[in-house]
């Protein structure tokens, strides 16, 4: 079977903002962690008087969206992990994903002043010195990787 591209699109994006996601998930508990506290100031301070029940309902709608981030952050990184060498470098090279690993010096020196966005299938494969269709390989792999761990495959 086979990812609709919607599908492989979005767990791409997922791949590409993980750090960013990661960053906004400590956000979010620090302020469901913190939410009892300031809410009861902020609606004595500035005139809101939103009841429990509204307080509870954004509580729990930031509580619902944090899992899911948790959910989609954890599967990339338990696929991330499971990748071999080679494969960290591709996705390195095509994602900017590192975790846990550090990228070669002469790898990072060839990506130096480049945009990993403007480099194609082809220029990556040829900075990581493979054939190209074992990029595609990697790259695939990966994101399939990720579907599955999410049900999404």
């Amino acid at each position: 079977m086979k990812l609709k591209r919607a599908t492989f699109r979005h767990i791409e994006a997922e791949i590409y903002a993980y750090e960013e996601t990661v960053k906004q998930i400590e956000r979010i508990r620090q302020d469901i962690i913190l939410a009892g506290s300031t809410e009861v100031r902020l609606a004595v301070n500035e005139g809101w008087h939103g009841s429990a029940v509204e307080r509870r309902a954004t509580k729990l709608a930031d509580y619902i969206l944090l899992r899911e981030m948790e959910r989609i952050t954890g599967a990339i990184r338990d696929t991330y992990l499971r990748c071999r060498e080679e494969a960290k470098r591709v996705i390195w090279v095509k994602y900017g994903l590192a975790i846990d690993w550090q990228p070669p010096q002469e790898l990072v020196q060839k990506l130096q002043g480049r945009s990993r966005f403007d480099l194609s299938a082809r220029d990556m494969a040829e900075i990581l010195n493979i054939d190209e269709s074992t990029f595609h390989r990697y790259r695939t792999g990966f994101v399939y990787g990720i579907a599955e761990r999410l049900g999404w495959y």
